[in-house]
């Protein structure tokens, strides 16, 4: 299975048709339902990546990478915490974060070059990233509105992981947050890899400006952001 192969293209169209039929859904509901919309996605989030991790181990396949430290596995928790808590800055970590990352996950699989399209894993990993991309699409449908003020609270927090995952995929030969290297198959970060090699990393801040940009600009003057 390729990237923009019929299946990665069916992927796609799945998770276009789940956030306008489920953000419809959640749109219309009460608070009441939209907390068990929401405890639904997440629980199904946390079932699909206690799965991968239950199954890896007895196919013999684990290895230091399926640990949680990549920033889409960090946020399966961040959605299980919201679900459980509704604090505003969790939100706005999976708005200016998870939805991001997630989205371009699905944008340039790096697994779709080495997976066959009904193996475990290429299920696992479109399934939790479209479901990581419907969580905050689910928040925004029923009003959520991004903080610039609490961006800049998450941003050092994202830098100081950074950092550390470093030195963690030094001694664990991984490649968490993309920090050493720009992985697999064919995204931003890994042409860029190929052209200039680590100063990719210089890439980064630039990346993030252009996803947050719009994301922050476009409510601000529809008066949904502040």
């Amino acid at each position: 299975m390729g990237s923009y192969s019929l299946g990665h293209l069916a992927w796609l169209i799945l998770l276009f048709a789940l956030i306008f039929s489920v953000g419809y859904l959640y749109r219309k509901s009460d608070d009441s339902r939209r907390k068990a919309i929401r405890w639904t996605v997440a629980v199904l989030i946390l079932i699909d990546e206690a799965v991968k991790d239950i199954v890896m181990p007895f196919t013999g396949q684990w290895d230091w990478s399926f640990l949680p430290l990549h920033l889409c596995s960090i946020s399966v928790f961040i959605v299980l915490f919201h679900a459980l808590t509704g604090k505003a800055l969790l939100a706005e970590y999976l708005y200016a974060i998870t939805l991001p990352t997630a989205a371009m996950a699905m944008v340039f699989p790096d697994w779709t070059g080495r997976l066959p399209v009904l193996n475990l894993m290429c299920i696992h990993s479109f399934s939790i990233h479209l479901l990581l991309v419907l969580y905050p699409c689910l928040l925004l449908y029923g009003g959520f509105r991004p903080s610039s003020k609490l961006l800049l609270m998450i941003i050092p927090i994202v830098i100081v992981l950074a950092f550390i995952m470093h030195f963690v995929n030094r001694a664990l030969g991984t490649d968490f947050f993309f920090v050493n290297g720009g992985g697999d198959g064919v995204n931003p970060l890994s042409m860029l890899e190929s052209i200039v090699g680590w100063w990719y990393l210089l890439a980064m801040p630039a990346i993030a400006l252009i996803c947050w940009l719009p994301m922050y600009l476009i409510p601000l003057k529809c008066g949904k952001g502040d």
